[in-house]
């Protein structure tokens, strides 16, 4: 059964007094709390950042609050390799063209890999990206061979994405010794010490005298699929099924299906529970730096709210390629089709060339035949094949004063000069020009720059 996450959202109703007293008290509190700060020359405290983040939560091109939230981070100096970088990415989201931020995290590219070279890292990247094309094709015992050579002696990131593909494959005494003996920078996220309490913790739930159909999440934990897959098929219809199958479904490569099994989750237990918000599914990827903090601040959302929807306790971290269901408040624009998220918004440092690349766009994954749709009402202005992008479609929204691209679709619905209503299909989502599966990658232009699209959607 197919879910859309367009349909599962609840306009929030407050009383005509919240509305005008309580916003307008709690933006004057924070006002004086930022004069406050400003004016002491001290560094970011905590409170005041969340604060301020939530209040960019809530407008994310707010004119006062965006910048206030850059300046916080840009106070936080110092700290870990991997602290300075989720920093500067922290920083070059709010602020993509700043060219300091980015040479500022092309200087930590090869630090946190234990020093590696460039030569190295290169060579290490090429398997990486080979060995996550081939899992994904369920061939796990070549996948695990590249791997294991794109494991670098000290890249704490290497290591453990190594480590957590073993013991999905159920290869636990290998994944166990890898974490055990890596002499590198241990303290990365917490991986290491967060891998090995897991990898513990299930083996204990499954010597354990507890009923099996409490044991089943332990076993997928430990690569026993297989097990878990049987069982499911005798398993009830309820929320605790639909998990268990997103996650079979997500260890096994198969991210169409475990997005559809993970939002029928979220219907049945949280969407009532969490009303004013959107599911959006979306899988991690390596510029995340494996932080659930950027994650959530790339997606204009709390952390807190991400842990706790996602079952993830107080884990600060999430493993590359694995899903998330993310809630977030929609703003200004519709989401524009179904799907998962799979790339983001932003300026991305190439492993391999070390070269900076601005994404325009948010891609999401699409199954065939799915279409997408006007993010608000508004008139074409191009509907026709571009090499790069495809078939591919632009919007005018006067009221905005943006433009929504449309990019890699299989077949245009409009015609150039033509006025389309929010919701109304603009193209069939495809794989035309420079794609490399069925998506639509989604973009939102200002005064003809490229803008994070989170900001609007």
């Amino acid at each position: 059964m197919k879910f859309s996450i367009r349909p599962l959202f609840l306009s929030l109703t407050c009383t005509l007094a919240a509305t005008l007293a309580t916003p307008a008290a709690h933006a004057a509190a924070l006002d004086a709390q930022l004069k406050q700060w400003q004016a002491s020359g001290s560094k970011a405290n905590p409170e005041l950042l969340t604060k301020v983040r939530e209040a960019v939560n809530e407008s994310p091109r707010h004119p006062q609050y965006r910048p206030a939230l850059k300046a916080l981070y840009a106070a936080q100096q110092g700290g870990s390799y991997q602290d300075q970088e989720l920093n500067g990415y922290r920083l070059l989201n709010l602020d993509p063209q700043n060219v300091q931020y980015r040479n500022q995290l092309a200087q930590l590219l090869y630090k946190k890999h234990g020093g590696a070279t460039p030569a190295q890292v290169k060579e290490a990247y090429r398997h990486l990206n080979d060995a996550f094309n081939v899992w994904d094709e369920g061939k796990t015992d070549a996948a695990l061979a590249l791997f294991r050579k794109a494991r670098l002696a000290k890249s704490p990131e290497l290591n453990a994405i190594l480590a957590y593909h073993l013991r999905d494959a159920g290869k636990i005494a290998e994944a166990k010794a890898i974490l055990k003996n890596f002499q590198g920078d241990r303290s990365y996220l917490d991986w290491f010490a967060g891998l090995e309490k897991k990898l513990n913790l299930a083996e204990q739930v499954i010597a354990s005298r507890l009923p099996e159909s409490e044991k089943l999440l332990s076993r997928l934990h430990l690569g026993q699929l297989s097990t878990v897959k049987a069982a499911l098929e005798r398993l009830p219809e309820s929320a605790h099924k639909h998990w268990l199958s997103a996650k079979l479904y997500e260890k096994q490569g198969q991210y169409h299906a475990a997005s559809q099994a993970y939002l029928a989750y979220y219907q049945a237990r949280e969407l009532d529970r969490r009303p004013g918000y959107t599911p959006i599914v979306y899988k991690a990827q390596l510029e995340d730096v494996n932080s659930l903090d950027l994650i959530a601040l790339k997606f204009r959302t709390s952390p807190a709210l991400i842990r706790e929807v996602n079952r993830l306790e107080q884990q600060d971290w999430v493993e590359t390629y694995r899903m998330l269901i993310i809630p977030v408040k929609p703003h200004d624009l519709h989401f524009p089709t179904t799907g998962y998220v799979s790339s983001h918004f932003g300026y991305r440092l190439h492993p391999i060339r070390g070269t900076w690349r601005l994404h325009e766009g948010l891609d999401i994954e699409t199954l065939p035949g799915v279409d997408a749709e006007a993010a608000d009402q508004g008139t074409v202005t191009f509907a026709q094949f571009d090499k790069a992008c495809g078939n591919m479609v632009k919007v005018n929204h006067p009221s905005l004063g943006i433009q929504t691209a449309y990019c890699h679709g299989e077949a245009l619905k409009v015609k150039a000069g033509q006025a389309v209503k929010r919701g109304q299909s603009v193209i069939e989502t495809g794989n035309t020009g420079a794609s490399a599966s069925i998506h639509l990658h989604f973009g939102v232009q200002k005064n003809g720059v490229y803008t994070d699209p989170m900001d609007w959607l």
